[in-house]
């Protein structure tokens, strides 16, 4: 992980953005990128400079249900991850007006896909993709790898990760950024401890200890909770923030 932020303390920049310049957020995101980060592979570099250490944001779906986006103005949250696909073909019934209402009122935004185990790669890379417009200064497309509600893995763990590499090589192409991937400790330690670790990480770890992976890597975002309460949205939500980074 690179040092980002150099200029401003994470405190300093929540505060100016979220209260005086959520209109130009990604703006500013982009200028700190450029200036903390022109000596490191764009493709690395880019995707994890985007979110300070601070920052908080919530993943949301059709479950959360309808928004209350007036009242979420409201919510101490810096960015946001919307489902927009699952599979090879299903599509999150409230992704495009949870894109459209969050690019509006300039939230920082990205989308992310729940990967299917016993589905091809490329195929879901197409699902998503068709879904997800290719959109500069957005946060990385995301991949949700876990064991709940998934199917059986297709074919051998060498053949599941061979779609998988598909997926992630083909949707990198698409939009220019690496994913990010989500998962939890459990499927990390089964499946991606031997690779993946150029890839910024998601990782769920519920309560007030972070997660870390096997091999004691720290996560670039941390799921802390999926009981959160913000006003504008009735249902819990998923809560996440951007751990501070240790001292090189």
């Amino acid at each position: 992980m690179q040092e980002v932020g150099k200029f401003c303390s994470p405190q300093c920049l929540i505060h100016v953005l979220k209260q005086c310049m959520r209109p130009f957020l990604t703006v500013v995101t982009l200028l700190f990128f450029v200036a903390a980060c022109r000596d490191v592979s764009p493709s690395v570099a880019g995707n994890r400079a985007m979110l300070q250490p601070g920052f908080t944001g919530l993943d949301l779906s059709h479950h959360n249900g309808r928004i209350d986006w007036e009242a979420f103005e409201a919510a101490p949250v810096d960015f946001l991850y919307l489902k927009a696909t699952e599979g090879t073909d299903w599509k999150d019934p409230r992704f495009q007006d949870h894109w459209r209402e969050a690019k509006a009122r300039g939230w920082l935004v990205g989308a992310y896909h729940f990967y299917r185990l016993c589905r091809a790669g490329e195929a879901q890379a197409g699902n998503f993709i068709q879904s997800v417009e290719v959109r500069a200064g957005g946060l990385p497309p995301a991949v949700d790898l876990e064991y709940a509600h998934n199917c059986e893995p297709r074919g051998s763990m060498s053949e599941t990760l061979a779609e998988l590499d598909v997926f992630l090589e083909r949707v990198e192409a698409e939009y220019g950024q690496r994913p990010v991937i989500y998962t939890t400790p459990e499927f990390h330690r089964d499946w991606l401890s031997d690779g993946y670790a150029d890839y910024p990480l998601w990782l769920r770890g519920l309560g007030e200890v972070m997660p870390r992976t096997r091999d004691g890597r720290a996560p670039d975002i941390w799921q802390y909770t999926m009981s959160g309460r913000v006003p504008g949205i009735e249902s819990r939500v998923d809560m996440n923030r951007v751990p501070d980074r240790p001292p090189e």
